[in-house]
């Protein structure tokens, strides 16, 4: 495999070295330190003034082709590889009740980060696709073969707010004037994403304006997991999959539980780095 990618142009023939991640191509990002309002969510809803470090982080969200550098380098077999399966999302085939997302999730087997929807589906031509299907472990051993971390929940939401401080509209961080600005789910869910901004379904990376950071896709496309102990994880910024009429998730005061041991098609991750 490590010959093929190499081929591809996907890794380097020579030794890996973490640093070598943040380059020109995938470039990592100083965030200086400063106060989070963690939580803000619009008028009436301030949040809670929190300071955060320096740190740097990855300007989006890790990519196939990365994480197939990873897996070249070091032979990581993922959760969903080692059990056969993982989550997938299925569009029903006509409108159901918002009320049990067992309607439109399926675990399928052989589904995993080369093969996102299942057997006969491939990440060729997609390389620059976040990776999903990725539990929070196998997050965290990329991160750490990249020589960072997941970030904190209080470092991925000062990044996501890209400096901001004071109220916003929860709506304006995915929508300007009604037009999209983040990959987020466009019509009626789960029946059918309309793909008004370009996509239904996940987007290649930075396909969307950055934030005030120069920072990419923060808010929708994939959830993102963040680093925390126990069994129950946390993912922040939504996904493709949050529309207005469910889970409206993208913002970056959102956040959802999830196991920490539970791979699926719309959870990706990015990797926070100690400040220079």
């Amino acid at each position: 495999m490590a010959i093929l990618l190499a081929a591809a142009g996907l890794v380097s023939t020579g030794a890996h070295s973490p640093a070598a991640r943040c380059n020109a191509t995938d470039r990592c990002v100083p965030i200086p330190a400063g106060i989070v309002p963690m939580g803000e969510d619009g008028l009436g809803r301030p949040g809670v003034m929190t300071k955060v470090a320096a740190f740097r982080i990855d300007a989006h969200e890790v990519t196939n082709r990365q994480f197939a550098a990873f897996v070249a380098a070091t032979s990581y077999r993922t959760r969903a590889e080692r059990e056969g399966g993982s989550a997938v999302f299925v569009a029903p085939t006509e409108p159901v009740p918002l009320d049990n997302a067992a309607r439109w999730w399926r675990f399928v087997k052989g589904a995993d980060w080369r093969h996102p929807q299942g057997p006969g589906s491939t990440v060729d031509r997609h390389w620059q696709d976040p990776v999903v299907h990725v539990d929070r472990a196998d997050a965290a051993a990329f991160a750490a073969w990249a020589g960072g971390f997941l970030p904190t929940a209080e470092q991925w939401e000062r990044a996501a707010r890209g400096g901001q401080t004071s109220p916003r509209d929860p709506m304006t961080w995915a929508f300007d004037h009604g037009k999209a600005r983040a990959n987020v789910w466009e019509g009626i869910f789960p029946i059918a994403d309309t793909g008004a901004d370009g996509y239904a379904g996940i987007a290649p990376v930075a396909r969307f304006p950055a934030n005030g950071f120069s920072l990419y896709d923060m808010v929708g496309n994939v959830w993102e997991w963040v680093s925390g102990d126990g069994p129950v994880g946390l993912v922040k910024g939504g996904s493709f999959l949050c529309a207005t009429n469910y889970c409206a998730n993208f913002r970056p005061a959102a956040f959802q539980a999830q196991e920490q041991d539970f791979p699926t098609s719309h959870i990706g991750f990015r990797v926070a780095y100690r400040a220079r």
